[in-house]
């Protein structure tokens, strides 16, 4: 009974140990200064900026895989998402950070599920959006990842494998009237 109740006792500890590390005010502030400059930065068409707010570790991933170099990858990032854009209109687009939910991996990494909500119009069709974005600290600096799509998904999870057992929230994208 006592060696039970002794291993009762280190899972306790164990568990308390790894319970979730509080965000600090500051690491709160600099999400939200860098939501807020994706937001202007996509509604303003300023490709570069969005561009700049995805993981450099994501990036060289994609720019190994491709067989090119990160410049390259950059600006043909920023011709696609131009390209893809184009006959998109944004009606409107927020990610909610009061509603964010910070959470950590198994292994203790922090990151941020960021609501997000897109009301875009193309070809006369009005379409919403509305998913969650992943928030991660990288090198002391937040950065913002699309997890709507398996594709991206496998990425994140291979370049940051502390989160390759996180579970993400499935999106939903339908017309509206």
């Amino acid at each position: 009974m006592k060696a039970l109740f002794t291993s009762f006792l280190l899972v306790l500890c164990f568990w308390q140990g790894v319970a979730a590390r509080e965000f600090t005010a500051k690491e709160k502030a600099d999400l939200q200064a860098q939501i807020v400059r994706f937001e202007t930065a996509l509604k303003q068409g300023d490709f570069g900026v969005v561009a700049e707010s995805v993981p450099p570790k994501v990036l060289q991933h994609i720019a190994s895989k491709a067989g090119v170099d990160m410049a390259t990858l950059r600006s043909a990032m920023q011709a696609q998402m131009q390209i893809a854009l184009a006959s998109v209109k944004f009606l409107d687009f927020e990610m909610d950070v009061d509603k964010a939910a910070y959470k950590q991996a198994p292994d203790g990494t922090p990151y941020v599920l960021v609501p997000s909500h897109s009301l875009m119009e193309t070809k006369g069709q009005k379409i919403e959006a509305k998913t969650a974005t992943l928030a991660l600290i990288d090198g002391g600096k937040w950065y913002l990842v699309r997890i709507d799509d398996a594709q991206q998904i496998n990425i994140v999870r291979e370049v940051y494998p502390s989160l390759a057992t996180v579970e993400f929230p499935t999106g939903t994208m339908a017309p509206v009237e």
